[in-house]
């Protein structure tokens, strides 16, 4: 620029001396205007200049950041594959267990229908059970209202049976006291079973091979009347016993039952004859067919030839309770 300015300078020289002013005028016009425009394109150069230094340092921070976003693109890219390797891993096994699953869940459906299945059986047998149970528990109260009826009944019973042993006794005690002259003379009062006993031997009662009462004997009676005639409930049995020893009767008295017979017989007339009513007594014989000692020897056939008076309380009420 500088070598342009001076060549047209000593062009300028070089002319003045050959033109003319005017055209001098116009050289010198041309010069200023070079010369401003040179100075204008020197300060448009600088500008140039510095806006060429911005821009290098404008690419040189665009190269940085182009090499850093490199970088970055390098490693997001690395992490994007990453990520990818992950998800397609992910993506397999959820399709794994998507297929386990489906098969997990036909197998659970399965178990619970047949787990819903043996609940069912089991309700349904459960159900069977309550109905045996509930049926079985009305058997049972059933059954205690029976029993708790069969113990009153029970309970009853006893009651009566021990009032009738208290009377039984009572009776027993009676009779003990009534006859007791006749006691050392072949006379005893026993209970057994609820009844009374009043058991006469032969010597006070009857001859041998006689069914006639002896005086002694009829006392005896007579006192036992009077007892039995305070109580118009007793039951009265008499039986006729013998030993033994055969019979040879030359009457209607053909052996030892038909004598049996004929003394309890007897027996029963006196107390008929002494107030006791005829529908209380009943006469039976025995014979020999129940001793109450061996017949092998005196003493024995001695107590087995008695009379014996069988004084039952009135059992109407017990059994009218039992056949209940």
């Amino acid at each position: 620029m500088r070598i342009q300015v001076a060549a047209a300078l000593a062009a300028i020289a070089l002319l003045s001396a050959c033109v003319s002013p005017k055209k001098y005028s116009e050289l010198q016009s041309s010069y200023d205007a070079t010369v401003q425009r040179a100075e204008s394109l020197k300060v448009e150069a600088e500008k140039a200049r510095v806006a060429a230094n911005e821009s290098e340092a404008q690419k040189a921070k665009a190269l940085a950041a182009l090499d850093g976003a490199i970088k970055d693109t390098t490693a997001q890219g690395a992490e994007m594959r990453k990520l990818q390797r992950a998800y397609r891993d992910l993506n397999s096994n959820y399709e794994y267990a998507l297929k386990n699953n489906s098969r997990l869940v036909q197998e659970n459906l399965t178990e619970n229908k047949a787990m819903l299945e043996r609940m069912e059986s089991l309700a349904a047998r459960l159900a069977a059970k309550e109905d045996s149970l509930k049926r079985e528990q009305d058997r049972l109260m059933g059954l205690e209202i029976a029993l708790q009826q069969r113990e009153q009944r029970v309970a009853e019973l006893e009651r009566l049976i021990s009032r009738k042993d208290s009377a039984a006794a009572y009776l027993r005690q009676r009779l003990a006291d009534a006859l007791l002259g006749f006691k050392d003379r072949g006379l005893t009062v026993s209970m057994r079973n609820g009844q009374v006993y009043v058991s006469l031997d032969n010597r006070l009662m009857f001859a041998s091979g006689s069914w006639d009462v002896q005086p002694d004997g009829a006392s005896a009676l007579g006192e036992l009347a009077k007892v039995l005639n305070e109580n118009k409930d007793l039951k009265i049995a008499v039986e006729g016993h013998t030993d033994s020893d055969a019979f040879n009767g030359k009457t209607a008295v053909k052996d030892n039952w038909d004598l049996s017979v004929m003394r309890a017989t007897s027996v029963v007339k006196i107390l008929v004859g002494k107030g006791v009513t005829p529908q209380r007594v009943q006469a039976a014989g025995r014979g020999e067919f129940l001793p109450i000692s061996s017949n092998d020897n005196p003493e024995g056939k001695a107590k087995n030839r008695r009379t014996e008076i069988i004084i039952t309380p009135n059992l109407g009420e017990l059994a009218e309770l039992i056949g209940n």
